[in-house]
């Protein structure tokens, strides 16, 4: 055999060896995986091996001297979400004013995304201590999860199941990597739900589907997804389809978890927040636009950068979508996360790091449907155009550290 057989014959070892792998169940799990482990890794060098610097605790809602020592408490323009998130793993069920020297500023709401906080509480056996360890695994799990099941997604849409990694590539997860915040556990549970949904598992998706709106209370717009369907095939079928009941089950725990909240605050969780959230429809990010056009620093181009992913992602799968193979229930659920997009308002789309976690479920969805669109180039185009908004995203919140 010549040296051109021998190089031919070694060509299609490795295409073979490589395809095998590329489609095994656990290949975008551990893609993922690695991915979210390496930004973790970063940030913690970043952070002097201080896991707890994650956190982001700091004033007015996290105090110094009733915080315990296991906790940085960081300066006040350092602080976010996830000093929430770590009160609800130190007691999850406490509704005193403050727990581990940190008070919610909206308690209604911050009790209502329990999920997250509530499993780091479980992982750490109530050990505030391991809080914040418990905070990041959870994440780093979240990302092998997230993976192993958009690795199903892109395999019953007729892709590879290593394309499944594309989901861990939008930008809003590098944020609750670095940041201790529930997106990526509400995702995974969300593309577990369309999973099994797929394989019409229905009672089991009602399951994951609650956990989610328990965890994330944007996930609702799946609710919405299968409710809206399940009536639509209900009323053409003449008869009670399996997806309605997949999503009234979570309804219903969405509702009760609402007004189980509103019992202990006075207020709905859900509205809480809304009035300094939501405006006219496109008004936050026309005056986004308009005052980044030209953008003058780094966090400008990134602002700019980024809402223009998020407007194209949503733009391509509008367009393309209806040739997509995703379910009726999925394009729902679609059409709802974009109605949130729409209608946020100036205040989050001043900062990528608002506008990128307010618009994870339409992000998420959007590379669903989009995976069930024929075409060679599609899953090229969302792993180029993501990975590099992802990598930008990435650096820029190592810098902060």
């Amino acid at each position: 055999m010549g040296q051109d057989g021998h190089a031919m014959v070694a060509t299609k070892v490795t295409d073979r060896f490589t395809d095998k792998f590329t489609d095994h169940w656990w290949a975008p799990g551990l893609a993922s995986l690695a991915i979210a482990v390496v930004l973790v890794a970063l940030a913690l060098v970043r952070a002097g091996g201080d896991v707890s610097i994650l956190v982001h605790a700091a004033p007015p809602w996290t105090d110094p001297a009733r915080a315990p020592e296991s906790l940085t408490v960081q300066e006040p323009d350092q602080g976010f979400d996830g000093q929430f998130f770590y009160r609800l793993g130190v007691s999850p069920w406490s509704g005193d004013e403050s727990v581990a020297g940190v008070t919610n500023d909206l308690p209604a709401l911050r009790n209502a995304r329990w999920g997250y906080g509530a499993l780091a509480w479980v992982l750490s056996a109530g050990n505030p201590d391991l809080v914040p360890v418990a905070l990041v695994v959870i994440n780093l799990g979240a990302a092998f999860a997230l993976g192993v099941a958009g690795g199903a997604l892109a395999r019953s849409s007729g892709r590879r199941r290593i394309w499944g990694t594309l989901f861990i590539l939008w930008p809003g997860f590098a944020y609750s990597l670095t940041m201790d915040t529930s997106e990526l556990m509400a995702s995974a549970l969300l593309l577990w739900t369309l999973v099994v949904a797929r394989q019409r598992k229905w009672g089991l998706a009602a399951l994951l589907l609650s956990a989610a709106v328990i965890t994330r209370d944007t996930t609702a717009v799946v609710v919405f997804g299968f409710v809206a369907s399940g009536l639509w095939l209900t009323l053409r079928k003449r008869r009670w389809h399996p997806s309605l009941i997949t999503g009234l089950i979570p309804a219903a725990v969405f509702g009760g978890w609402q007004l189980l909240q509103y019992q202990r605050f006075g207020e709905l969780p859900f509205s809480s927040s809304s009035g300094s959230n939501l405006s006219s429809p496109l008004g936050g990010l026309v005056e986004l636009w308009s005052t980044t056009a030209l953008p003058t620093t780094s966090a400008e181009a990134l602002r700019l950068v980024s809402s223009i992913l998020v407007i194209g992602l949503i733009g391509a799968t509008g367009y393309f979508g209806r040739g997509s193979g995703a379910t009726i229930a999925e394009k729902a659920a679609w059409c709802g996360a974009v109605a949130v997009v729409v209608v946020l308002n100036a205040y989050l789309w001043s900062g990528a790091t608002a506008f990128m976690r307010a618009s994870t479920e339409a992000g998420v969805l959007s590379i669903v449907i989009l995976l069930g669109v024929k075409g060679r180039r599609v899953e090229q185009v969302l792993g180029a155009s993501l990975g590099v908004v992802w990598m930008a995203t990435a650096a820029a919140q190592l810098a902060k550290l």
